[in-house]
């Protein structure tokens, strides 16, 4: 297992590329300890992709083949932009308390920064759904949860979308249901938020799944741009 990873060239980050096959990609993680970064580090390495755990406790991760593990903190610019050199996709799945206002508006900036200067390809931000606008597609009692119990937790989700959507980067950003530890479903919806009506009543849908859809989605180019609903296959209605 390795900790940390040396600055790549762009003529490196092609010849890495190379190396790695037509299909597999780079894929650096952010919260790979977390209930949906670690499923998204094992749904990345069963699809033979490269995978770069970034992680503040490296003693947590589980030596892999594929699986390159990078210690540093999301703040940290320049240790997760070594980390991200010839990415072609950053995963950022952290969140802070319910209670924070601020946290992802504090931490999302240092890392769209770390994107920038390591020239990674894009950045998925895992969001929520209920955050901003995606709360006019629930129904009124999820709403009523969203913008109470969860109000500033949804507040600092929505606020921190907007700063990537006006950042300059390559994104896609994420707005999976609830979720839950639980077997893993046949499938997950994974819907552009423009094509979703409604999303009826408060559906749940298994860490795993989100996470497979989450791996999909940083290798689906057509996405970049993108907003996109990750729901049971019931969880969602056509506009």
């Amino acid at each position: 297992m390795a900790v940390g990873i040396a600055r790549s060239s762009g003529a490196e980050s092609r010849r890495q590329a190379d190396r790695r096959g037509e299909g597999s990609m780079k894929i650096v993680v952010v919260g790979a300890t977390g209930n949906v970064g670690a499923r998204i580090v094992d749904a990345a390495l069963a699809a033979g992709h490269q995978v770069v755990a970034y992680v503040r406790r490296p003693e947590a991760m589980v030596p892999r083949k594929g699986l390159t593990v990078a210690q540093g903190d999301a703040v940290d610019v320049g240790a997760l932009a070594a980390a991200a050199a010839g990415a072609d996709a950053v995963i950022v799945s952290i969140t802070g308390s319910t209670k924070d206002a601020t946290f992802m508006q504090r931490t999302l900036p240092q890392v769209i920064e770390a994107v920038k200067l390591a020239k990674a390809g894009r950045l998925v931000l895992v969001s929520a759904f209920g955050a901003g606008d995606t709360a006019e597609l629930a129904s009124g009692f999820a709403r009523l949860i969203y913008r109470t119990v969860l109000g500033t937790f949804f507040g600092d989700k929505a606020a921190s979308d907007s700063l990537l959507m006006r950042s300059g980067v390559d994104y896609t950003i994420v707005y999976p249901v609830n979720l839950k530890a639980a077997p893993a479903l046949p499938a997950a919806s994974v819907k552009r938020l423009e094509h979703v009506g409604k999303v009826p009543g408060l559906p749940t849908l298994p860490f795993e799944n989100v996470a497979t859809a989450l791996v999909e989605i940083a290798g689906d180019k057509s996405l970049s741009g993108a907003r996109v609903l990750v729901t049971t296959p019931k969880g969602w209605k056509p506009a």
